[in-house]
């Protein structure tokens, strides 16, 4: 199994089509990509905090790691990106939750309040991690998942911070984890997928505006949707062997992110599954599950989900 370590020529930030390919891999092959911490390893116990969100863009917050050329990926063909495994801080760094001023759902002008900056610390290689609360020790499960994944765009250049319709991106969907698939637009040649920003946990939302950050390896492979397929694309993707989903998101506006993956996910009931758009929407008004992703201001998203036994009777 070929193998992207988390070298300095491997790390950028930037999902930019100019960007050169780290690995070549063909459909159906696997590859592990070792990732490092969002916070580009600035953090530390003895410099534990950021001052505000223009300090956390100086450090160059939430690198990935690639690009990785799926070969056969064409413009106009979708690729469909399975987890293998997740396997959290295999470097031996500490995971971290901090709280930055400014920053999480209260941010201005939402709440007028300024808190203070906070930092914990956690080891998140085990199957559970102690989270902290007023001097004591709170034991969760571990739930690793991926942050930020997605490819090139033709023309524009992105910041990996954050997502598009046609790039994926920063999207903190905690749906993206072992067993799922998430499938994006290939927009150029070769795809050029990227991915980082590990998280051992996350409520829904990322509503403090940090989940628990950490390094480690994902194991992936890819095949190809090629272009002219009859299968209903919109906005990308995540699907597991129980149920199918559609994220959506719009600045600003977590109501209207729920709006694009509902109507995305009755598009793909309707194309795929051959229910009537009207019968669809009436069953997901009864049997849909809708999470919030992100609702951090600016940034918005949102994933409706159906169980797959219900389409497939």
């Amino acid at each position: 199994m070929k193998r992207l370590e988390r070298v300095e020529e491997n790390i950028h930030f930037l999902m930019d089509a100019a960007n050169k390919p780290r690995v070549y891999i063909r459909p159906g092959e696997k590859l592990e990509i070792e990732t490092i911490r969002a916070d580009n390893m600035y953090l530390s116990r003895e410099k534990p905090f950021f001052r505000d969100h223009d300090h956390v863009m100086s450090v160059l917050a939430n690198p990935v790691t690639g690009p990785v050329f799926i070969e056969g990926a064409e413009p106009g063909d979708r690729i469909c990106v399975k987890i293998e495994d997740i396997v959290l801080g295999d470097s031996g760094n500490e995971g971290y939750y901090t709280y930055v001023p400014g920053q999480g759902v209260f941010a201005n002008p939402y709440c007028p309040e300024v808190f203070p900056p906070q930092t914990e610390w956690c080891d998140v290689r085990g199957k559970t991690m102690e989270l902290h609360m007023g001097g004591r020790s709170i034991r969760v499960e571990t739930e690793p998942f991926i942050g930020t994944i997605g490819v090139a765009m033709e023309h524009d250049v992105t910041y990996s911070f954050y997502s598009s319709k046609s790039m994926l991106g920063n999207v903190d969907c905690h749906y993206i984890k072992r067993g799922s698939t998430v499938v994006m637009p290939v927009n150029v040649e070769g795809a050029l997928l990227s991915l980082g920003d590990l998280h051992g946990k996350q409520g829904a939302g990322e509503l403090l505006g940090c989940a628990v950050e950490c390094d480690g390896r994902v194991t992936v492979s890819v095949d190809i949707i090629k272009a002219g397929s009859p299968l209903w694309f919109g906005w990308p993707q995540v699907n597991t062997d129980t149920f199918i989903g559609s994220l959506g998101y719009r600045n600003y506006s977590i109501e209207n992110s729920i709006r694009e993956a509902v109507y995305d996910l009755i598009k793909r009931m309707e194309c795929d599954y051959k229910v009537p758009f009207m019968d669809a929407y009436m069953l997901v008004g009864q049997c849909v599950n809708v999470e919030i992703c992100q609702m951090l201001g600016e940034a918005c998203a949102a994933i409706a989900t159906i169980d797959k036994k219900l389409l497939e009777g």
